[in-house]
């Protein structure tokens, strides 16, 4: 009787582990589907740099494989260059160099939050199976137009600048294109607070990004440039222009 018991125990533990596995390979499965579809990680890990206009608020300017930004705002005469991996900012203000400590300290936290907001607004599919990143699968579902999707819920584990977001993320069943994401305040609401369409996809060099946000308008100017002038991470107050 007690070897029955145990083989039934055994037998139901490998039953649990195994549609556990079959949820998590799901969930990966399509993160992974996703990621292909716009050009695969490895493609995304080989461009230096990239530059991009959000809804004509700011161009920022991206050196991918050092950390360094360039933050151009559009309607100020603001510049605000920062390095995501260490404690480095530059200011220019009204075409001048901010010098003052407090302020400096101000901006090296305002670049990395504008670079962390404008980027996953661009980048987000491939940051779908990043560290800290949580994904469970929803099932299916469809857009506000009507399409059929299928939804992962995404969360985070303590990274980002607002951990405790989520976001529902459609996408097409057929091309694993991101068709839409909800986006959530606070992981325990029901209704999501913006609603925001994924369109006008385009390939740019080895990559594939969608630039069309619905309401928001899009985001434009993308570019890949294979070099860059020698002063845009070291010089705020030089324009940059025409690359």
């Amino acid at each position: 009787m007690k070897h029955r018991i145990c083989i039934a125990f055994l037998l139901l533990s490998f039953s649990v582990s195994s549609v556990f596995a079959q949820v998590v390979t799901r969930e990966k499965a399509l993160a992974t589907n996703v990621i292909n579809a716009m050009g695969g990680t490895t493609a995304f890990r080989n461009v230096p740099y990239i530059s991009w206009q959000f809804f004509e608020k700011r161009t920022i300017t991206w050196d991918k494989w050092n950390g360094d930004v360039r933050i151009d705002y559009l309607d100020q005469p603001l510049t605000i260059i920062v390095n995501l991996r260490a404690d480095k900012v530059m200011v220019a203000r009204d075409g001048k160099r901010m010098t003052d400590t407090d302020s400096l300290a101000y901006y090296l936290d305002k670049g990395r939050t504008i670079w962390m907001n404008d980027s996953y607004w661009l980048f987000m599919p491939f940051k779908l199976l990043d560290k800290g990143v949580i994904l469970h699968y929803m099932g299916k579902g469809e857009t506000v137009d009507g399409k059929e999707t299928e939804v992962l819920e995404l969360t985070f584990l303590q990274v980002g600048a607002t951990p405790l977001n989520k976001y529902h993320i459609h996408i097409d069943p057929g091309t694993y294109d991101v068709l839409q994401w909800d986006y959530y305040i606070r992981t325990d609401e029901e209704q999501p607070t913006i609603i925001t369409p994924w369109t006008d996809y385009k390939w740019y060099g080895k990559i594939r990004l969608s630039s069309g946000r619905g309401s928001f308008g899009k985001i434009t100017n993308i570019k890949l440039p294979d070099s860059l002038p020698a002063f845009t991470f070291r010089d705020p107050v030089k324009p940059l222009q025409g690359f």
